[in-house]
């Protein structure tokens, strides 16, 4: 090799060396340097910025190539004066192979990169994102506007319940007193079809009293304010318990009452809600020897106590437990198990106003389980369900 460089003559030869078009070729040379020299210092500046790039090692391969490329005028100029065209030759070889690499990773970009969106597609993807975004305001401002005319409408509903059941109690109380007073003071004779008649209108007035009550109950229960405070639970079913005894010495009742945490509700509200479901519980087992009825808190490491009533008594079929809460529908004819069809749907308003929930399983003839969840630390309540009378004519409840 040494003798070949003793042989080998520079480039400067080739140009006679000619000063000017020596000094032409370094000009140009050393100028194509600098600017291959400063693409990977700008493309590396790019990368290190835009940690994000999907194409980072085509960023680096095309930086590395661009490098030798301008390597290799300088190597150009080099051997105007130096005949190292060894190293001149190893040099290019190396950016031949820099070349190929780069250009085979640019053929398997291609497919990515034509499945890119052009700016024109995207700007037109944007114009197409804001109509809908501008649709949906609307819509959203338009389902507002109908859940406040909803909500309207379920409280002119609300107050004309309110108020017709507050005004059909005088005309009721009349009704009775005078079947009561026709009774006692011109009695029919005992197989008379009057004395029958006067026993149907009193029952009837008596069912349509019950009815009236229920709906101011299910009514206040969404007007009265909620005063939040302690509530021993085992103290509230005890007293529910006695409030209830007269119906539970009628048959032999077992009530077993689980320990209960405290909560943090409406002591007068809570109270109507375990008082509707034991009383379901004692209604609905009465036919049970012995009828038994549990209390108990099932579940108290979450964010909810989750409180279950559980009876052995009639039950009822699952296939109506997601609409079990309706008003004015019930499970059982009036023949076997009294009600009016109220006690629940009261139930649900009372326990979604604490921001809880209620919910049921049973089977028939195999006895039901209410689970009342309410939350440990106050939370915004639902104030009202979507129609408060919700339910078909074929969905039942009990109450």
């Amino acid at each position: 090799m040494v003798n070949d460089l003793q042989t080998l003559l520079p480039h400067g030869y080739c140009f006679s060396w000619q000063k000017d078009l020596l000094l032409l070729h370094v000009v140009a040379n050393v100028l194509i340097v600098l600017a291959y020299f400063s693409i990977p210092i700008t493309l590396w500046s790019f990368v290190r910025r835009r940690e994000d790039l999907s194409f980072g090692p085509i960023f680096v391969m095309f930086g590395v190539f661009i490098m030798a490329c301008g390597l290799t005028h300088v190597m150009d100029i080099w051997t105007l004066w130096y005949p190292d065209f060894w190293l001149d030759g190893w040099l290019r070889l190396f950016t031949a192979g820099v070349s190929i690499g780069t250009a085979i990773m640019l053929w398997r970009l291609i497919p990515i990169a034509l499945s890119l969106p052009s700016p024109e597609s995207l700007s037109r993807a944007n114009i197409e994102l804001k109509a809908e975004i501008t649709r949906r305001k609307q819509y959203e401002a338009e389902l507002r506007a109908l859940n406040s005319q909803m909500k309207q409408q379920i409280d002119e509903l609300e107050s004309l319940s309110y108020a017709i059941s507050h005004d059909v109690r005088g005309p009721l109380r009349h009704i009775e007193g005078f079947a009561r007073a026709l009774a006692d003071k011109h009695p029919a004779p005992p197989d008379h079809p009057a004395q029958r008649y006067i026993e149907r209108i009193r029952a009837s007035v008596h069912h349509l009293s019950d009815i009236v009550e229920g709906l101011l109950a299910f009514s206040r229960a969404s007007r009265t304010e909620m005063r939040r405070e302690h509530c021993d639970m085992n103290t509230l079913i005890a007293e529910v318990a006695e409030e209830l005894a007269p119906d539970m010495d009628s048959h032999v009742v077992e009530l077993k009452v689980g320990a209960l945490p405290d909560v943090q509700a409406d002591p007068k509200l809570l109270y109507q809600v375990f008082y509707n479901l034991m009383a379901n519980a004692v209604k609905y087992s009465r036919d049970r020897a012995p009828a038994v009825i549990e209390v108990d808190c099932i579940d108290d490491s979450g964010d909810d106590l989750v409180f279950r009533i559980r009876d052995n008594g009639a039950g009822f079929d699952m296939q109506y437990a997601g609409k079990l809460f309706g008003v004015f529908q019930r499970l059982h004819h009036s023949s076997e198990f009294e009600g009016t069809g109220i006690g629940l749907a009261n139930v649900k308003r009372i326990v979604e106003r604490h921001g809880g929930r209620v919910w049921a399983t049973g089977e028939t003839n195999a006895g039901a389980s209410f689970f009342v969840a309410l939350p440990r630390r106050v939370r915004a309540a639902v104030e009202r369900s979507a129609d408060p009378f919700t339910g078909a004519s074929d969905v039942p409840a009990l109450a």
